[in-house]
């Protein structure tokens, strides 16, 4: 059964990333259907050469934050307090990509110059592939329970910060939700989280017949269980999304829909 990141795939370009929300999927799908032309995310184009397998390894230490132009954040160091996540070089010598954690830790960074008590409440990525790595990331930051701001922090997957803004007003109500609460350090990474939450997906759907694969991770925003990883794809048969949600602390996974 093919899985994700063996379909077909063209080159790396920047994909528009829609903030996925447990809870309210047809908000979330609705703005998914404009981009589901069959597209797939595949590795940098230095690795399209070879095609080889990935090889993944623990990244050690802080990690080293940058800046919207790839240059280190003067000052700035990742905190020890959020795992390690994993460095990925598809073909033995392609720029390194990194998994959700260890661009969680460049991402924050940029977050705590902006007000230095922010937390993660919710991340994102669109066309995702089998280790866990999407074309881009998008995670919301708050500093509070019911915020007055949030703040936005977008990452490309070789752990450069591509752009930040700050969500006042009417906007930090509609991109935090009420049972949006503090991300949790131990949860699983995201390669552990496409590999589950694909083995549920084959339970039922052919792969094969599957595009536009997408990953969020939030609590629900129905209850405020979780928090969850939600892998979503467009299942071509039906013409509808499919979701398997994975609970993030430890791994189990159910069918969503």
């Amino acid at each position: 059964m093919p899985s994700l990141g063996r379909l077909n795939r063209p080159s790396l370009r920047p994909f528009p990333t829609a903030v996925f929300r447990i809870g309210t999927l047809a908000a979330a799908l609705a703005l998914a259907v404009a981009g589901c032309g069959g597209a797939v995310w595949s590795p940098p184009p230095a690795s399209q050469s070879g095609h080889s397998a990935a090889t993944g390894t623990p990244v050690s230490g802080t990690g080293t934050p940058v800046s919207g132009t790839g240059t280190p954040v003067s000052g700035q160091t990742a905190l020890d307090d959020i795992p390690p996540g994993r460095g990925i070089a598809e073909g033995g010598g392609g720029p390194m990509t990194y998994t959700f954690r260890e661009e969680w830790r460049r991402a924050r960074p940029a977050a705590r110059t902006w007000r230095s008590g922010a937390y993660l409440v919710s991340a994102a990525g669109s066309f995702v592939n089998d280790d866990g790595v999407p074309s881009s990331w998008t995670f919301d930051f708050v500093d509070r329970a019911n915020p007055d701001a949030a703040f936005v922090v977008e990452i490309d997957p070789w752990g450069h910060v591509t752009q930040t803004r700050e969500v006042t007003g009417s906007g930090a109500s509609s991109l935090v939700g009420p049972h949006d609460a503090r991300i949790p350090y131990a949860v699983i990474d995201s390669d552990t989280a496409v590999a589950s939450g694909e083995a549920t997906l084959t339970s039922r759907y052919d792969l094969s017949k599957t595009k536009d694969p997408r990953i969020g991770l939030s609590f629900s925003g129905v209850d405020g269980s979780g928090p969850y990883w939600t892998l979503t794809v467009f299942y071509e048969p039906t013409a509808a999304y499919v979701s398997a949600r994975i609970d993030a602390l430890t791994g189990g996974a159910t069918l969503a829909n």
